[in-house]
C-alpha cells in the first residue's frame, strides 16, 4: 500500500512543477521592452495609460499589433511622447515602428536587433546625434524617414547596404558633407533638403526634383545649378539676340523649304527625265507598286504590333494576378509611405 501512495505523491509533485513552469512561460516575451519604453517616454502614464503589467499579453494595448503572438507593429504617432527611448532590443519580430510627430529626444537607440523591421518612421521629433549606425544593419528596410530632427554629421555611403530601400527622407536636419557615394537603384522617394550638405549631386540621384536638394547652399549639379557656374543658353551666340541661325544658311533668317521635291535647287528626278513616252508608260506601274507595297508593309507592321502588345498585356494580367494572390494583406503596408497616416495611437 505504501508504494501506490508514494507514486501518487510523486505524480502530484510533477503536476505542480509543470503548472508552475507553464505559468512562468505565459509571460509575453515582448512585455518587458514595451514597459521599459513606456517608462522612458511616458513616465506619468498619461498617454499610454492602458499599458500595464497586469495583463498577460500586450497585443491589446493601444498602438500595438501582433502576429503569431509577437509584436509586429508599434505605431505611436501624435501622442506628445517625450524623453529618450529604450533600445527595444527584445522586439525581434517588429516590422513597423512609427513614432513620428512626438517630442522624443536624445540619440536614436540601438535598433540592430530589430532584424525584421521594414518601415521606420521617426520624423518630427527632437532626436540628436549622428546618423544611427544600427540602422545600416536593417537590410530588410523599405522606408526610412528621419526628417525634421536635430541629427548631424555626414550621411554614410554605407546606406547602399539597404538595397530594398524605397524611401529615404533626411530633410530638416543638420547633416553635412557630401552625398556622392549614395547609389540606391530602388529609391522612389528621396529628400535631403534643409541640411548643410556640400559637393556635387551624384548622377544616381539627379532624377529627383530640385526640391529634394533645396536649402543646401553647398550642393551643385543636376537638378541644381552646375558646379562650374550657370552656363548660358547655347542657342544664344554672340550678337544673335536670342535668334537661332538656320542650319542651311548660317547668319540668315529661317528658310522655308518647299514640300515638292522638284522645287529643290539643283535636284533632278531620273524618273521624270528622258523620253516623255517612256515616262508616261512607267508612271502608273510605279504608283501601283508603291501603293501595294505600302499597304503590305503597313499590314505586316500592324499585325506584329498587335501580337506584341497583346502578349505583353496578357502576361501583365497573369503576373499581377499571381502576385496579388500571394501578397498578404499585412504586407501591403510595406508599399505605403506611412503605415497609418491618420492613426494617433
Amino acid at each position: 500500500m505504501a508504494i501506490p501512495i508514494f507514486a501518487h505523491r510523486v505524480l502530484l509533485l510533477l503536476l505542480l512543477l509543470y503548472c508552475s513552469s507553464l505559468g512562468a512561460s505565459t509571460t509575453h516575451p515582448d512585455l518587458e521592452p514595451l514597459l521599459a519604453f513606456r517608462d522612458s517616454s511616458d513616465a506619468a502614464n498619461e498617454k499610454l495609460w492602458d499599458w500595464n503589467s497586469t495583463g498577460v499579453s500586450p497585443c491589446s494595448w493601444s498602438g500595438v499589433s501582433c502576429s503569431r503572438n509577437r509584436v509586429s507593429r508599434l505605431v505611436l504617432e501624435d501622442l506628445d511622447l517625450s524623453g529618450s527611448i529604450q533600445p527595444l532590443t527584445g522586439l525581434t519580430q517588429l516590422r513597423v515602428l512609427s513614432l513620428k510627430h512626438n517630442r522624443l529626444s536624445g540619440p536614436i537607440p540601438d535598433l540592430s536587433n530589430l532584424t525584421a523591421l521594414k518601415l521606420l518612421f521617426l520624423s518630427d521629433n527632437g532626436f540628436s546625434g549622428k546618423f544611427p549606425p544600427s540602422v545600416l544593419s536593417l537590410i530588410h528596410l523599405y522606408r526610412l524617414d528621419l526628417s525634421h530632427n536635430n541629427l548631424s554629421g555626414e550621411v554614410p555611403p554605407t546606406l547602399n547596404h539597404l538595397t530594398h530601400l524605397l524611401t529615404l527622407r533626411l530633410d530638416g536636419n543638420r547633416f553635412s558633407g557630401p552625398i556622392t557615394g549614395i547609389v540606391l537603384p530602388t529609391l522612389q522617394e528621396f529628400n535631403v533638403s534643409g541640411n548643410r550638405l556640400q559637393g556635387e549631386i551624384p548622377k544616381s540621384l539627379s532624377a529627383f526634383p530640385e526640391s529634394a536638394f533645396s536649402q543646401n547652399t553647398g550642393l551643385c549639379g543636376s537638378p541644381l545649378q552646375s558646379c562650374n557656374g550657370i552656363v548660358g543658353d547655347p542657342s544664344e551666340g554672340p550678337g544673335s539676340n536670342g535668334e537661332v541661325a538656320s542650319p542651311l544658311m548660317p547668319g540668315a533668317g529661317p528658310s522655308i523649304v518647299s514640300s515638292s521635291p522638284s522645287s529643290i535647287p539643283g535636284s533632278t528626278n531620273p524618273a521624270l527625265s528622258g523620253n516623255p513616252h517612256r515616262r508616261a508608260r512607267m508612271k502608273p506601274v510605279a504608283l501601283i507598286a508603291i501603293i501595294v507595297g505600302d499597304a503590305i508593309v503597313l499590314a505586316v507592321i500592324s499585325l506584329l504590333l498587335y501580337c506584341y502588345f497583346w502578349r505583353n498585356y496578357m502576361g501583365k494580367i497573369g503576373g499581377e494576378g499571381q502576385k496579388g494572390s500571394k501578397l498578404m494583406e499585412s504586407e501591403k503596408i510595406v508599399y505605403s509611405s506611412s503605415p497609418y497616416p491618420t492613426q494617433a495611437g
